[in-house]
């Protein structure tokens, strides 16, 4: 045998040995393998979450104000307000007391030596103040009393507050304003407020010298204060 022939025979075996080894390689598909099947994925339905409501949240405090403005008094107003609040979620009411007087000193008729002009009064507000920004408004009562002769006794405040004044010496009014409440920590801002009020009856008051004075149509304020409390 020459040595093409025992080419050709070693060739002709190892092609045999591998076939042997690979049996997939000559029968892709011999017929054992096992079909596979695929179950459907079904979605998890979603279930709704109830959640409960959230509680209200509750705030209040104090508020210091310096008062300027014109109106309810002859020229330029000057004066201070103290006042209460309490909030719930974004609603607020509130109960200040304040006392206005003019930039000049007037002398109103009546007793020995005359009273001096000034306004005491009680103001209820109520309205909106957000809780995400330092905004907020509102509307307005006023009830006081020009040139009080009781004005720092304490009968004389409670008179004041229940209407117990005279007629030419009563202050009524209603109104309302907004503000602004920047924040300097978390229990104190610096507040800022616009207001007008506008009374409900205007009487002429006699002053020892001059003609009589009388308020005009309405009243407006710009004021500035510092306020103490839990938002």
């Amino acid at each position: 045998m020459d040595m093409a022939s025992k080419s050709i025979i070693t060739s002709l075996l190892v092609a045999s040995a591998t076939a042997a080894a690979q049996p997939g390689a000559t029968n892709p598909s011999n017929g054992d393998e096992v079909p596979v099947t695929l179950a459907p994925v079904t979605p998890t339905p979603m279930v709704a979450r109830h959640h409960a409501p959230a509680e209200p949240m509750w705030g209040g405090g104090v508020r210091l104000t310096g008062l300027s403005g014109v109106g309810a008094l002859p020229g330029v107003n000057l004066g201070a307000e103290v006042a209460g609040f309490v909030r719930r979620d974004e609603r607020f009411l509130e109960l200040a007391i304040g006392r206005w007087v003019p930039q000049d000193k007037i002398v109103v008729a009546g007793g020995p030596t005359g009273i001096d002009l000034k306004l005491d009064v009680w103001t209820l507000r109520g309205g909106w103040a957000s809780t995400t920004m330092p905004l907020r408004a509102w509307l307005l009562v006023e009830s006081g009393e020009l040139a009080g002769q009781h004005a720092n006794q304490v009968t004389g405040a409670i008179a004041r507050m229940v209407g117990a004044v005279d007629h030419d010496k009563r202050w009524l009014a209603a109104g309302g304003g907004f503000g602004v409440a920047w924040p300097m920590s978390d229990q104190a801002r610096l507040v800022g407020t616009v207001e007008l009020a506008i009374p409900v009856e205007r009487t002429p008051i006699m002053v020892m010298t001059g003609s009589p004075f009388e308020p005009d149509v309405a009243a407006a304020r710009a004021n500035l204060g510092i306020e103490v409390g839990w938002r």
